[in-house]
């Protein structure tokens, strides 16, 4: 296995463990979901209360 395959095959199951793998002591969420969640709730604390969003 080459180097390029070794990185291929572990960027892979990272992606499937963190992104699409349930996991039980984040009550059955990926890691993904609560990293998006959490990232969502810092910026909600950051923005100044009476500033809007630009969509």
């Amino acid at each position: 296995m080459s180097l390029t395959d070794a990185q291929s095959t572990i960027e892979q199951w990272r992606q499937e463990y963190n992104g699409f793998r349930p996991h039980r002591s984040l009550d059955n969420v990926t890691p993904d979901q609560v990293t998006a969640a959490t990232t969502v709730e810092l910026q909600n604390d950051l923005l100044p209360r009476n500033w809007s969003t630009l969509k």
